[in-house]
């Protein structure tokens, strides 16, 4: 269930009253810088690779417009593709541009994640799993809430993007930590055939291993770089879950605004803090009247820690 904390996937209204506010604040929790440590002498120690999983990029066709490039010029045939990409940015639905990140986030990065801190701030009756959140947060501040993954980061056009097929997939099998042996693991891999094209970058689909069809759709987005050293960014996601394998069953719609605040620390590595804020959508398991009362209110909000070193 972490897993879900580190991919940012899922609707409301992101306009950021201020994205620099996003400041990293000191933890409750001391446990992972004293764990991280741990790993990153170990992998030192170990010379082995620090990689985590392979790269595997599938990108998906997104057929949604058509051009006929057979009347233009050489000069304009060959950037119909950018033409392509920058109207489908604009059609409701699909968002703007893509996030473009400072260069020197180029390259795969070693990533370890703890999550920090679980509120309600619309009230624990408003939280349709609330149990399930609530065991998660009884790991708050335990080596068993640390996961490790890569996040990878490619020229596009001139431009430095996320690549969010590759970086989707090295999340959801995101590696644990073991107290007791003092070592990362794997559990066994819940996502295939994941399905994403950089110039369409609002759209991205896998499949679950039980079957389930998940589409994951940016509505909005916006980003901020205070200093050269701090970038901060904004997301709103949609994400549909859908059973290709029982007729008849509803989607699941989540709905989360995500902003990170990303900060240089050194040569090669970054620190940021991730804010996910859950909403209730009408598909969720509760009372009409509820959904009304929470309004633009998230029901759960996580506070994620990311330590990031350049492989």
């Amino acid at each position: 269930a972490a897993k879900a904390f580190v991919v940012c996937a899922l609707l409301v209204d992101s306009t950021p009253t201020r994205l620099s506010s996003l400041w990293l604040r000191p933890s409750r929790v001391p446990i992972a810088r004293k764990t991280l440590a741990l790993a990153s002498r170990d992998c030192e120690m170990s010379g082995k690779d620090t990689r985590v999983g392979p790269r595997r990029s599938t990108l998906g066709a997104m057929g949604f417009l058509a051009v006929s490039t057979a009347a233009m010029s050489p000069r304009a045939s060959k950037a119909a593709p950018q033409i392509i990409s920058d109207a489908a940015s604009m059609l409701p639905g699909y968002g703007m541009a893509d996030l473009y990140f400072p260069g020197f986030f180029q390259g795969t990065w070693d990533c370890v994640s703890e999550l920090v801190d679980i509120q309600f701030p619309a009230g624990e009756d408003m939280v349709p799993n609330l149990k399930q959140v609530k065991s998660l947060r009884r790991f708050l501040g335990t080596p068993s809430i640390l996961l490790r993954f890569n996040q990878t980061f490619i020229p596009f056009r001139g431009r430095i993007i996320a690549d969010r097929g590759v970086n989707t997939k090295a999340a959801r099998e995101a590696a644990r930590f073991d107290d007791e042996s003092k070592e990362w693991y794997y559990e066994p891999s819940t996502v295939r055939d994941v399905r994403w094209d950089p110039s369409n970058p609002n759209v991205l689909s896998y499949m679950m291993r039980e079957g389930d069809k998940v589409d994951v759709l940016v509505t909005k987005r916006g980003s901020e770089n205070p200093t050269p050293e701090v970038f901060i960014t904004s997301e709103v996601v949609r994400q549909t879950q859908t059973s290709m394998g029982e007729i008849g069953l509803t989607p699941v719609i989540k709905q989360v605004k995500d902003q990170v605040k990303y900060r240089r620390v050194g040569s090669g590595q970054i620190q940021a803090i991730m804010i996910s804020n859950v909403y209730l959508t009408p598909g969720d398991d509760v009372k009409l009247e509820d959904f009304l009362k929470a309004g633009n209110k998230p029901v759960t909000t996580y506070r994620t820690r990311i330590i990031m070193t350049k492989l």
